[in-house]
């Protein structure tokens, strides 16, 4: 079995964090080995071996195979051997009980009857990479039902995904969670190998379409040059060769957030997180807001070259990048390149997680409300759409589960109206249907957008499309169908006609099917808001001839259903039901007040036409493109640095913000504002005394000494 096989099982067993115990093992097995050769020699002759370079050491150092993104890799080789041998007395008598049946286990050999040595594999202590699967899984199972404190759910760990992988109940993470709280992670566990999109790319089209696209070939050296420089593999990202190389730290560093130690809010969060989960923030380091005033002044002087030189001396500072991006989407610039600079936040980002974050468990979480948190939300949700874009639509799903899991609960950019979107379009037809039963943390039955869905996931498995899937003859689907048809009726008008399924206009024109109330010229409702993005979204999903057959009939049977008006005493109950979730849905949405939420998911979501339906106060209010829709707990330290002097320069227009049409007084605002930011820049640097001579975190190889030994690096880089 390879390492990668090795790891790989080990991170679907919850056993991320024993990689040091698994290391201590194999050292014992082969000293074992060791110990049983020399008492065959001759006495007074040391016939052992040296022993075997420690399989474990080489998997986690093994460039090749996936990371999870939660280690940290700051400290030193040193270190971590001075961890592994600090044990607890718990960890120490699990270790030694395995030690104890391997040794036990390779005295006997392959053929218990055989003399000792003469086995299969001649007596030997094998290596966690020869064992077969079996062998190995063996292993982790005795050492799982022996280990202390283990519970009777930790040993019948749930399946998740068709039984590929199996989410543990956190024991191994730190905390203990609840039935509810862990069919809900299972719903936000990511598989690390789909969020590589040009995996996915060369599973779709090949390896042709990759070097067709640029994506593969050529730069060997620079690559190279790259891991070298690159202290920390990356999981949401994959670095590129003609990338700056990453020589300094970004300065965006993560930390867990401790209750006690936070403000009364964070503490009110914390204790009535639902969620069982680990909470973390972001922070930057000084050198980071020394740059980052220079960044504020660039963009409030409307001066997108500025943004691109600090872009360039700083290639890794996130805010310029993410600035930048939006800069070139938006006044028709490469969108290849747009989405490179975002990929490039992401991994400046990672770089700075914390030992304990995870971007693939669904157990981290982060503090929205601090604006140094906010821009790995933005990246995200980012990288999320120029996924979508390139067609990649299974890593836009996984991406799409990172970000829910930062915060499951608020969900800072709604992303739960596109969750849906990608699972469909990855054919992953069985977690839409696993995610509206299991999924509890929010009312995921009172949206018209899974409601919809969970109907066409649910025709997609009856017909067959999904994967191993046989086609049925159940009607699950079309009942499905008619129930949202029902309670979300102002769906029908607006999806059927994007999606042109052939029906009379005077059944679209049906009473049942009109808005519950007037709607304002001006701005929509809520309820308006969420079906218009929804069939703006969604609506390419049911053109085909097949699924617009299936419209038709559910349209029919709902509108007998209406005829009927639930008298009939079959239908009495779920009639009853499906009135009760209809008033619940209307008393929800239908009303002018936008959640902060959705006003922002709508804002960043690249839906023109949606956008100008958002209430007044918000499409008039302006706000970063790097930092949309600032939270009304918003907790800025650029504000407590000056002593909240940043309040105005926050109203300024920036370039790719929003809502800055036909503001005259911008250039006099502007005017006004530059001097205190001068002044603000002034003070920030005295503030940081003799540290200018250090080399900013991020800085390019192009501001460095020639004779520093990275020559190549510096002669390649080009620009951001």
């Amino acid at each position: 079995m390879s390492s990668r096989a090795v790891r790989r099982l080990l991170k679907e067993r919850g056993y991320d964090d024993l990689a040091e115990t698994a290391a201590h093992v194999e050292s014992k097995a082969q000293q074992a080995t060791a110990t049983e050769t020399g008492s065959e020699s001759e006495e007074g002759m040391d016939n052992t071996k040296p022993a075997q370079a420690n399989m474990f050491d080489l998997l986690m150092q093994d460039n090749g195979s996936p990371d999870t993104g939660s280690e940290k890799n700051s400290n030193s080789e040193g270190e971590e051997e001075n961890a592994a041998h600090s044990s607890k007395p718990s960890e120490k008598l699990q270790t030694s009980q395995i030690d104890d049946k391997i040794a036990s286990t390779r005295k006997k050999g392959k053929g218990g009857n055989k003399k000792k040595g003469k086995g299969k594999r001649g007596g030997k202590a094998v290596a966690a990479a020869d064992m077969s699967m079996a062998e190995f899984e063996a292993q982790l199972k005795e050492h799982g039902a022996h280990s202390p404190g283990a519970t009777a759910n930790e040993k019948d760990s749930r399946e998740v995904d068709g039984g590929k992988s199996k989410a543990g109940r956190g024991e191994a993470l730190g905390v203990m969670l609840t039935d509810e709280q862990q069919h809900n992670r299972a719903l936000l566990v990511v598989e690390a190998k789909y969020l590589n999109s040009e995996a996915e790319i060369r599973r779709l089209f090949g390896s042709a379409a990759l070097k067709d696209s640029g994506g593969g070939g050529g730069g060997g050296g620079r690559r190279r040059f790259m891991q070298r420089a690159i202290a920390k593999r990356s999981s949401l990202t994959q670095p590129k060769p003609t990338w700056p190389p990453l020589l300094h730290a970004p300065g965006v560093e993560m930390r867990q957030l401790v209750e006690t130690d936070e403000d009364k809010e964070m503490q009110q969060l914390i204790a009535a997180d639902p969620t069982g989960g680990q909470w973390f923030t972001i922070e930057h380091s000084m050198r980071f807001r020394t740059v980052q005033l220079e960044f504020l002044e660039a963009v409030i002087t409307n001066d997108a070259d500025a943004i691109a030189a600090l872009a360039h001396h700083h290639p890794y500072h996130v805010d310029a990048l993410l600035q930048l991006s939006e800069i070139l989407k938006q006044t028709g610039g490469d969108f290849g390149e747009a989405g490179t600079l975002v990929e490039r936040a992401l991994f400046a980002f990672e770089q700075g997680f914390a030992a304990r974050f995870s971007v693939t468990n669904g157990m981290s979480r982060l503090d929205f409300r601090r604006i140094e948190s906010r821009g790995l939300f933005l990246a995200l949700f980012r990288h999320m759409q120029f996924m979508s874009r390139r067609g990649c639509w299974r890593t836009a799903l996984e991406v799409n589960k990172v970000l829910l899991g930062l915060d499951p609960v608020r969900d800072p950019y709604g992303v739960l109206l596109t969750l849906d979107f990608f699972a469909l379009k990855s054919r992953q037809y069985e977690y839409v249907r696993r995610f509206m039963a299991d999924w509890s943390w929010s009312r995921v039955d009172l949206l018209p957008n899974w409601a919809y869905s969970q109907a066409l996931a649910e025709f997609m498995l009856e017909s067959g499309d999904g994967k191993k899937s046989k086609k049925s003859e159940g009607r699950a689907s079309m009942d499905l169908l008619v129930e949202a048809i029902l309670v979300f009726p102002t769906v029908v008008p607006i999806l059927w006609t994007k999606a042109g399924v052939d029906v009379d206009p005077v059944v679209l024109t049906h009473p049942y099917f009109e808005d519950v109330q007037i709607p304002d010229e001006s701005a929509m409702t809520y309820m308006q808001l969420m079906v218009q993005m929804f069939a703006e979204r969604n609506s390419a999903l049911y053109r085909t001839p097949e699924v617009g057959r299936w419209l038709q009939e559910g349209l029919l049977l709902a509108l007998e259903r209406i005829a009927i008006g639930g008298t009939d005493e079959r239908d009495i109950s779920a009639s009853t039901a499906i009135v009760t979730r209809k008033q619940q849905a209307q008393k929800k949405l239908c009303s002018y007040v936008v959640p902060e939420n959705i006003s922002r998911h709508v804002l960043v979501a690249d839906m023109d036409a949606v956008k100008a339906g958002l209430p007044e106060e918000v499409r008039k209010a302006t706000s970063f493109a790097f930092d949309p829709l600032p939270p009304h707990n918003n907790i800025n330290i650029y504000d407590d640095l000056v002593g909240g002097n940043m309040e105005g320069v926050y109203r300024l227009r920036m370039p790719g913000a929003f809502g800055n049409e036909g503001d005259e007084d911008n250039e006099e605002l502007v005017a006004a504002a530059l001097p205190a930011i001068r002044g603000i820049m002034e003070r920030l640097r005295a503030q940081l005394g003799g540290q200018d001579d250090e080399i900013d975190p991020g800085t390019s190889s192009d501001e460095e000494d020639s004779g520093s030994g990275n020559n190549e690096a510096a002669a390649d880089h080009e620009g951001p």
